[in-house]
């Protein structure tokens, strides 16, 4: 499966710029070929609005204008990296001042304003029976337009509105269709954007991950707008644009509010080119584990709730052992020291060799459903388990740092497991040990 990743494009602040000329030349310059797309609206309509001290003969959205400020072509569609041109003819010669103010949808992109009783300031020019006026607003591959249907230029003049006109920008014709095929709440994505944990419900603390899969379209925009007890969290809004066609492609939004979540009910809104995809909701609980910070300063974890009994030892080595009253889960940590630190080839002979059959509290019939070892300088071995002889399940974690060595089993009954898994994972993952405080503790056993 091929994964590609994501190129991100921040979206710069789009400029937007008026000029306004006449002329009684002759017909326009030959229009370039038009990149327009089917099903778009009807152009623009003139409006005669002679209250407002001002007749529109034609408005023509257009990808330029020729030496006399006329319309080279009529289009109602731009591609992302085209510049959009409005271009009006207005009957005689006006003199108030003429305003576009540019939208997608409620989102006011800028405005261009023209004095047209201005004929020194180089830009208006009033020659012959009509004005042509247009405005524009700048594109370029560097600095795309996003996909949208939504576009709109409302004009006024002195103040009065005369008039709203409607442009679409599409996707390149050669670009490939962007497909979503694949949308997982997760706590976290790998680095070939798979999901980790998938999961609709979190603790406050944790970090909400929205992955995705699917083939992306040059200039596809994806947006993400996180919803906390029902409000828009607008510090949280993200968005990318693609900038070359991808297929069979991975990515992710993720977002934890400053102070973490509040208990609740929450939603992410995933919007693909300016149109919602698709709302995911999900739902943040009180923290089912409870901190516990080693005395002698060892180590620190996050232990689940229910796992109120602990013992202490320091026989052979240093170790706790949590354990659940019923029976239902227990966690085991363990310390020793070294006299001198692993080399990586010591580590990976160590690592190679590594089995928990028949250890405690595993039985003869182990096997592993997962393994991962570091690399290089990370030594590191990380299992999941799995005794049906002696009904267990378990995470194993053996970890070597400065000649200090820790193992760590989370476990609990087959049929309990899917219940424990996403605390014990939280566990694992949030457990920090120190190395120098093992070999205080321990005062350099020897091997």
């Amino acid at each position: 499966m091929k994964n590609i990743v994501l190129k991100i494009q921040f979206l710069c602040a789009i400029l937007l710029l008026g000029i306004a000329s006449a002329c009684g030349g002759t017909s326009a310059t030959t229009a370039p070929p038009s990149a327009t797309a089917t099903d778009t609206p009807p152009p623009p309509v003139a409006t005669d609005t002679p209250s407002a001290g001002v007749e529109i003969l034609e408005a023509t959205f257009t990808h330029g204008v020729d030496e006399d400020g006329r319309p080279i072509d009529s289009v109602t569609s731009f591609l992302p990296d085209e510049k959009v041109y409005l271009a009006f003819t207005l009957k005689g010669r006006p003199k108030g001042t003429l305003t576009a103010h540019f939208y997608r949808g409620d989102k006011e992109l800028g405005d261009a304003s023209l004095d047209l009783s201005d004929l020194n300031s180089g830009v208006v020019f009033s020659i012959g029976e009509n004005t042509y006026v247009n405005f524009w607003m700048d594109a370029s591959p560097d600095h795309p337009l996003i996909i949208s249907d939504d576009y709109r230029i409302e004009v006024s003049y002195d103040a009065q509105s005369i008039g709203s006109y409607a442009f679409r920008v599409v996707p390149p014709p050669d670009a490939i269709p962007t497909r979503i095929y694949e949308v997982t709440l997760a706590r976290g994505s790998d680095e070939n954007y798979n999901p980790i944990e998938p999961t609709t419900t979190f603790a406050p603390d944790e970090e909400v991950y929205l992955v995705m899969r699917g083939d992306a379209g040059r200039y596809t925009r994806l947006k993400t707008e996180w919803y906390v007890n029902g409000q828009l969290d607008e510090t949280a809004t993200k968005s990318i644009t693609i900038v070359e066609d991808t297929e069979d492609t991975g990515g992710f939004f993720s977002h934890l509010p400053e102070g973490g979540w509040p208990v609740g009910e929450h939603q992410v809104v995933l919007i693909v080119n300016d149109e919602e995809f698709g709302r995911y909701d999900f739902t943040v609980e009180e923290a089912a584990l409870v901190p516990f910070e080693d005395p002698e300063g060892i180590f620190s974890i996050l232990i689940p709730a229910d796992l109120d009994r602990f013992e202490k030892n320091k026989t052979g080595g240093y170790n706790y052992l949590f354990y659940a009253s019923d029976g239902s889960g227990t966690i085991y940590v363990y310390f020793y020291a070294f006299d001198k630190p692993f080399s990586d080839e010591e580590w990976q002979g160590f690592a190679e060799d590594y089995d928990v059959v028949g250890m405690e509290p595993f039985g003869e019939d182990v096997i592993e459903l997962d393994r991962q070892l570091g690399g290089p300088g990370e030594h590191f071995i990380y299992l999941e388990v799995e005794s049906k002889e002696n009904d267990i399940h378990a995470l194993v974690w053996v970890q070597e740092a400065e000649g200090a060595m820790t193992v760590m089993t989370l476990s609990a009954p087959i049929d309990v497991w899917p219940d424990r898994e996403a605390d014990f994972s939280t566990a694992l993952n949030n457990f920090t040990w120190w190395p120098d405080a093992v070999h205080a503790a321990l005062g350099g056993q020897q091997e």
